[in-house]
């Protein structure tokens, strides 16, 4: 079977039926690390929480698409803070600094997996 293209993969990960969402939902949470890893690289440290509490989340879906959200978690609840700044505080936008950074790799992350789940 040769597959080409990421459209070409999802529809063949569709086929499988529960096993595929196995597959697409492992495929998720490893660009999610990807990411979380990367905006780790990117965060201000003071006193190391905010990094700390960079966490990816398990596999969502909402409106048949499915997601992982990466961020802080209510730890790091000021995050949003140092991202978009104050009135007082110039932004830091480290979030979109890991974003930006990784996700090419991320997505190569994504379309490893799915071959590797259908065996190509």
């Amino acid at each position: 079977m040769k597959v080409e293209g990421m459209e070409n993969l999802l529809a063949e990960i569709e086929k499988l039926g529960q096993k595929g969402s196995r597959i697409e939902n492992k495929a998720l949470r490893e660009a999610g690390d990807v990411v979380k890893e990367s905006i780790k690289k990117e965060v201000p440290v003071r006193t190391g929480k905010l990094k700390q509490s960079i966490t990816a989340s398990r596999v969502k879906t909402k409106d048949g698409v499915k997601r992982v959200e990466v961020g802080p978690d209510k730890d790091g609840y000021y995050g949003k803070f140092v991202e978009f700044g104050t009135v007082k505080m110039k932004a830091n936008p480290f979030m979109s600094r890991g974003y930006e950074t990784s996700k090419e790799e991320a997505m190569e992350a994504i379309e490893k997996n799915l071959k590797e789940g259908l065996g190509l």
